[in-house]
């Protein structure tokens, strides 16, 4: 008689991720891989288990068994109605599978009546924190449907800071920091070019200059990788220590971002801390700074300091403060009437309103395509902005100018189309193709083939 494989069913919610910052192609945001549930795969694998990997809501014939034990992420806090969402409809589906809530939320909620109710509810166990078996395995890739390019990863936990708008210090309380030879064994074992570390504070790992110098001569597959900080860097320590900045740019470490949290007080230190990185090679416009805004400096401060990244040459990378507390965000930029307080979290205290709010994401957004391609801001230059993420999107390079683009009709309607496309493709998780070898011809032949399959009536070919 032959065994019946025990089955584990991993559940990604269907979390409202970004889709500017989403790759629609296998529908994982470059930055929220679920790193913890791949961890799991490999982990429930090694133990004989089958394993598959869903996001959303799945029917039974999607998944193609009863599994025994479902385990479901979480994110950020205000996300958690897509994470009882799923619960809902995965308990439902398998009234009598083992159920298993952990990430961000489940440990930073878990002590809450409203959670505590609903896990009673629906019958599932809670597992705070991070798993120590499951976080000694490798990320199973495979279970993503399609290819994922990079590989995330830490090459640390925990932080030196305790930020009181963070939650890192309760997520992970035990500082852990791998040595240069553990990391770059897992990097080569996992064999990909491009690497990003969701580490808070990287910087701060006791072996990083002996992990950047290893990182600077690394080859996989016989070319070099690429490394990016998702957190960023500690700009403090770059300051302790200038040559950390001269080390990340010979590891090639790409998008340095830095923060400013505090006030204009600090003006002296962040221009240090960027003197630091443009003396070691990056441009001035390949440096974005975080800026937590809705938070304790005042809407007037968060203008001057955004003044002062114009006169720097730099990004604004523009984070919106929830409380760790909140559980909930209705915020909606399409709503140009504006919202209530009841509907997502304003810092009134520090006098944001919801008009502040959006007049701030606008400045921020129009100071970023100002330092991005250069020249005074306006309707032409974001409307550029825009085609040009277009074109991005289908790896058809840079966009002609605008002059050159409203004097010519095919180009216009090239473009509708193009738009048109790409929102299709987005809505219906299409795999993108890639138009970056195609000939004027060849690009309008194949528009008008995908407008034929995919586009309303409406939409004439060229």
């Amino acid at each position: 008689m032959s065994l019946i494989k025990k089955g584990v069913l991993l559940v990604e919610p269907d979390f409202p991720y970004p889709s500017k910052s989403k790759n629609k192609a296998d529908h994982i945001h470059k930055n929220f891989v679920p790193i913890g549930l791949l961890k799991f795969g490999s982990f429930y694998k090694a133990k004989g288990f089958k394993v598959k990997l869903v996001r959303g809501k799945k029917t039974k014939e999607d998944i193609g068994f009863t599994p025994d034990k479902i385990l479901v992420t979480s994110l950020f806090t205000y996300w958690s109605n897509y994470v009882w969402d799923s619960i809902k409809h995965y308990r439902n589906l398998f009234p009598n599978s083992e159920m298993e809530l952990g990430g961000i939320y489940a440990t930073l909620h878990k002590d809450n009546d409203k959670f505590k109710t609903l896990v009673n509810e629906f019958k599932i166990n809670v597992s705070p924190g991070i798993h120590p078996e499951a976080e000694q395995y490798l990320p199973d890739y495979s279970l993503i449907p399609t290819n994922v390019d990079y590989h995330a990863t830490h090459m640390m936990r925990g932080c030196i800071r305790r930020c009181n708008f963070c939650g890192t210090w309760r997520l992970e309380p035990e500082r852990t920091n791998k040595k240069k030879e553990q990391i770059i064994d897992e990097l080569v074992q996992v064999g990909k070019n491009r690497v990003i570390f969701y580490d808070n504070n990287l910087l701060a790992n006791p072996n990083i200059k002996d992990i950047l110098r290893g990182f600077t001569d690394l080859r996989i597959n016989n070319k070099p990788v690429i490394f990016e900080s998702q957190s960023g860097f500690d700009g403090r320590l770059l300051e302790q220590d200038p040559e950390l900045a001269v080390l990340l740019k010979q590891a090639s470490f790409r998008n340095v971002r830095i923060a400013w949290d505090n006030g204009v007080e600090d003006e002296t230190s962040i221009k240090k801390q960027l003197d630091i990185l443009t003396k070691a090679g990056y441009t001035p416009k390949a440096i974005s700074i975080f800026m937590i805004y809705n938070f304790d400096r005042t809407y007037e401060d968060m203008l001057v300091k955004l003044g002062r990244c114009k006169k720097w040459g730099v990004q604004v990378t523009d984070c919106r403060y929830r409380p760790l507390e909140t559980d909930y965000d209705n915020y909606s930029p399409s709503k140009r009437n504006g919202q209530s307080e009841e509907e997502y979290y304003i810092h009134k205290k520090a006098g944001w309103t919801d008009k502040k709010i959006r007049n701030f994401r606008k400045e921020v957004r129009e100071h970023n395509i100002e330092i991005r391609y250069g020249g005074k801001y306006d309707k032409n230059l974001e409307r550029w902005s825009t085609i040009h993420n277009t074109f991005k999107f289908f790896n058809l390079g840079r966009p002609p100018q605008m002059d050159e683009i409203k004097s010519s009709p095919l180009f216009q309607k090239r473009i509708k189309l193009l738009n048109r496309l790409k929102g299709y493709f987005q809505r219906n998780k299409i795999t993108k193709p890639d138009f970056s070898e195609l000939t004027k011809a060849e690009l309008d032949k194949t528009l008008n083939e995908l407008v034929e399959k995919y586009l309303p009536k409406r939409d004439k070919a060229l």
